[in-house]
């Protein structure tokens, strides 16, 4: 379970902001502040007990799902609902998918995301049986939506179709305008205001870049035929095991939020699986509550969960004994989930060259500089976690449909984003350069803008490491008039 190279970068732009650096100015980052928000009161709180960040994080995503999947199950006991449920196999079903089938999606925004969604469906799904969860449950469902929709606006829909499936099996005002609907609109609303206010550079600047060399790139065509081909194999068996009342089954919200989820795939059209991954993850729960579901006109309340005093302790046998073995599991084999065995050679190559080194990268590919940056406790010397802005533009250039009447406004961002690139290398000095191997076109790029060759000359190429995980071959390039004599 090691940090991605994305929760990296956010762990170092969280301390970044913690230290007073200023997002959007010296912190380069192409996503709303959200994105790094949901990282810093872990950071913050690592710094504070001088814990290591990574093992701060990971604990703060365990703690956020033992927070849903508590929340989940009081909506669920409170109205009544659990007993529909074996929650055994429920708290099995919930380890297994927000737990082990991340994999490399483990902390990303998108497994909070997935996570945070599930009390909303549980009050959706109460709401849809008209029955009654209590207004402190209601605001809670409300904020974790909230905060759904905060990680990333297009995600709105894996809230909303949710809610319009439940207006179709119970039409009426206070479905659509529940407490929890109205509070997860709220924090959304709220969200935006703040960030208008609070970082109007993001919309002014940010969104144009990520507009002229970004989303072009997107291909939505792929992503579309993905999302489409995983909606078909699932509605079957959502639809089957649902049967005729298909609307008022939790397997028709978690189809609904799927979907939700696939059209924020495809919108975002990188093809990406962490992407994908609260779209199969909703998905296939959608297909396990569904099997698990036991409508109430078919239960047998002397035999619905045990007996009474088994029954009585559902909460403990489904959420917390098996949450107290994950936990466990966590613990016990950390020396493993904390480490990136992949990186470990190039972090042992760059240690070599000079311990605790300041770092910078000339390569688009943010894995290139993270994770091992924060492996081999270097100071990262960049305000972008990496020269995507230039990589983008090349493959624009390179594209059939290309429309070159954009190349001066396209040129005109690459060349600022240069600009910010080698202030950073004069003000900042680093020790070490990495670079992609093979990425002559970037390199040859970035000699031709004034100022940088001489720059880079600084630099002599020392060694060559391969990064096995993400397919990469590192060069190393160590800054001359600071590499001991041989």
């Amino acid at each position: 379970m090691p940090t991605t190279s994305d929760t990296s970068w956010f762990i170092t732009a969280s301390e970044f902001l913690l230290d007073g650096k200023k997002l959007y100015i010296d912190i380069g980052e192409t996503n709303p502040p959200a994105s790094i928000w949901l990282y810093v009161p872990a950071v913050a709180f690592a710094r504070l007990i001088g814990m290591k960040p990574e093992i701060a994080v990971v604990s703060w995503i365990f703690m956020i799902m033992a927070g849903s999947f508590a929340c989940a199950a009081a909506i669920l006991a409170r109205s009544g609902l659990s007993r529909r449920f074996d929650m055994v196999m429920m708290g099995a079903t919930g380890l297994a998918l927000f737990a082990i089938l991340p994999g490399d999606t483990f902390s990303q925004r998108e497994h909070i995301a997935a996570l945070l969604i599930l009390p909303f469906l549980a009050a959706t799904l109460a709401r849809v049986h008209n029955l009654q969860i209590g207004f402190p449950l209601m605001i809670a469902a409300g904020l974790c939506g909230g905060v759904v929709a905060v990680i990333k606006p297009h995600f709105v829909l894996a809230l909303e179709l949710p809610v319009l499936v439940a207006f179709a099996a119970r039409p009426g005002w206070r479905t659509i305008f529940s407490a929890e609907n109205v509070t997860a609109g709220l924090v959304t609303v709220a969200y935006v205001a703040s960030t208008l206010i609070f970082h109007p550079l993001f919309w002014h600047e940010v969104m144009r870049v990520n507009a002229v060399v970004y989303l072009p790139l997107a291909d939505r065509g792929q992503g579309l035929w993905i999302a489409l081909a995983l909606a078909v194999a699932l509605a079957p068996a959502c639809g089957i095991y649902s049967g005729r009342k298909f609307l008022r089954r939790p397997g028709a919200l978690c189809y609904a939020a799927f979907l939700g989820f696939s059209v924020a795939f495809v919108l975002q059209g990188k093809l990406w699986v962490y992407h994908f991954y609260p779209a199969i993850t909703i998905g296939i729960l959608g297909v396990a509550l569904a099997v698990l579901y036991r409508p109430a006109e078919l239960q047998d309340e002397s035999t619905a969960f045990g007996k009474a005093a088994f029954a009585s302790r559902q909460w403990l046998t489904g959420i917390f004994i098996p949450y107290l073995a994950a936990l466990f599991v966590l613990l016990t084999f950390s020396v493993f989930f904390f480490r990136q065995r992949d990186y470990e050679p190039l972090a042992a190559a760059i240690t070599r060259i000079k311990a605790a080194p300041s770092i910078a990268i000339f390569s688009g590919e943010i894995a290139v500089g993270h994770p091992v940056t924060r492996m081999v406790r270097g100071r990262w010397s960049m305000t972008q976690p990496a020269l995507w802005v230039q990589t983008n533009g090349l493959d624009l250039r390179a594209r059939s449909d290309f429309d070159a009447s954009t190349l001066p406004v396209v040129e005109a961002i690459e060349n600022a984003d240069m600009a910010v690139f080698l202030s950073d290398l004069r003000r900042n000095r680093p020790d070490i350069l990495l670079a992609k191997e093979g990425d002559e076109t970037l390199r040859a790029r970035l000699q031709a803008y004034p100022g940088m060759a001489q720059e880079l000359d600084r630099y002599r190429l020392v060694d060559t490491v391969v990064v096995e995980r993400d397919s990469l071959v590192v060069d190393i390039y160590a800054r001359q008039d600071r590499l001991s004599p041989r």
